[in-house]
């Protein structure tokens, strides 16, 4: 069974050098280009009226201060991940996206 750490490996991976941070406490001065990912979802699917099978649903925000970085294209391939949408903030662009995993 897969967990948030092989997430979080995944994503390592996947959008190098940006660094991972699950749930950052509030004041972690971040370092861009990152991603911030946390658990937003638990999809569920019954049988005979009970959970047969829980899927963890992840919110995840990659955060680059280039607004031409191609690293969001590699989130947007990965398997069970959803573009949600994307903003500026603070002279720094943010992609979110949903992955079920």
């Amino acid at each position: 069974m897969r967990n948030r750490k092989d997430l979080r490996d995944l994503l390592r991976e996947t959008v190098k050098p940006a660094t991972v941070y699950f749930q950052p406490p509030t004041g972690t001065k971040l370092t861009y280009p990152c991603l911030i990912y946390e658990l937003s979802d638990i999809a569920k699917e019954n049988a005979d009226n009970r959970p047969y099978i829980l899927t963890d649903g992840y919110s995840i925000t990659y955060i680059s201060k280039n607004p031409d970085d191609e690293n969001y294209r590699k989130l947007a391939a990965l398997p069970g991940c959803y573009f949600d949408r994307s903003f500026r903030s603070d002279n720094l662009v943010h992609w979110v996206y949903t992955i079920y995993f």
